[in-house]
């Protein structure tokens, strides 16, 4: 997951790829999007918004040729964000998978839409 982030940071692939890798990263490694959200405490809302925005945006650098429309600025900020965050969240659970973690929500996360 790491490694597809540094891709990314360093131009080496988009913003929608390595949000999808890692998401499918988490979901493989439990089973399914539900198990993932569980055993990483990742709000369910968190993945699906993570799944739908790399699944059916992005322009240019879209992963699906039906994904015409671009991403918003306060999409892609959103997407840059929460990478790191599911990314360090993997690596606690793999240094430590029975401790407790707070969940990570929609409000621990920039707002995707206005007020």
């Amino acid at each position: 997951m790491f490694g597809r982030y540094c891709m990314y940071r360093e131009g080496r692939t988009t913003l929608p790829d390595a949000a999808n890798y890692c998401l499918t990263v988490l979901e493989l490694s439990a089973g399914s999007r539900k198990a993932a959200s569980r055993r990483f405490a990742i709000a369910l809302p968190v993945l699906k918004t993570l799944g739908q925005l790399a699944a059916s945006k992005g322009g240019k650098e879209a992963r699906k040729a039906a994904a015409h429309a671009e991403f918003t600025p306060t999409e892609r900020d959103w997407l840059a964000k929460v990478i790191p965050v599911i990314i360090q969240r993997a690596a606690e659970v793999a240094f430590d998978p029975t401790a407790s973690r707070p969940q990570i929500t929609m409000a621990d996360l920039p707002a995707l839409a206005g007020p």
